[in-house]
């Protein structure tokens, strides 16, 4: 019991550390939709945007998080696949992997100091993209909270599995 619990929480941990993660763990497009609206909502009154912010933030905010995405997807393939052959991958090859971990880290600095720095002040006033970084934080802490409740729900009293609540929410075995 204890092994799965660790393994939750280091699945969680491993969610926290972007919101957009959670359209990667998700199955389904309803679910993916859900996700969006969730987060949009929640941005939007912890921001307290206007309606003119709001059409000018969503696309550039989007378009931040799916780049972000695919650099941060690129980063764990790359990470995965070095770990999982590492044993048959020259030193040559690993530092190869190694290098192309770094330079998608430095890529993705490079994009949010592009887009806080540069994009979302055009639209935002300073003190609107400083409390991005704050509410972006705060809405992870809000998805593992839910998450928690999530798993808490389908437990029996004895902390065993619950019964008739569908499949637990969270994977038995960790993402990574």
């Amino acid at each position: 019991m204890k092994i799965k619990f660790t393994r939750t929480i280091a699945f969680l941990v491993c969610l926290a550390g972007a919101s957009w993660m959670l359209p990667l763990v998700a199955q389904t497009d309803e679910q993916i939709e859900r996700f969006n609206k969730e987060r949009e909502v929640y941005y939007n009154e912890n921001l307290q945007l206007t309606d003119s912010e709001i059409k000018a933030f969503w696309p550039l905010y989007n378009d931040f998080n799916n780049r972000k995405m695919k650099l941060m997807e690129d980063e764990r393939s790359t990470f995965v696949y070095a770990q999982k052959n590492a044993n048959n991958l020259s030193d040559k090859e690993i530092t190869e992997s190694l290098d192309k971990i770094r330079k998608l880290k430095e890529d993705q600095l490079r994009l949010e100091t592009e887009y806080y720095q540069i994009k979302f002040p055009k639209v935002l006033p300073p003190k609107k993209v400083l409390n991005l970084y704050k509410v972006e934080w705060d809405f992870r802490r809000h998805l593992l909270r839910k998450l928690r409740e999530q798993g808490r729900e389908g437990r029996t009293e004895d902390g065993g599995a619950g019964g008739g609540n569908g499949p637990h929410p969270l994977p038995h075995e960790p993402m990574f």
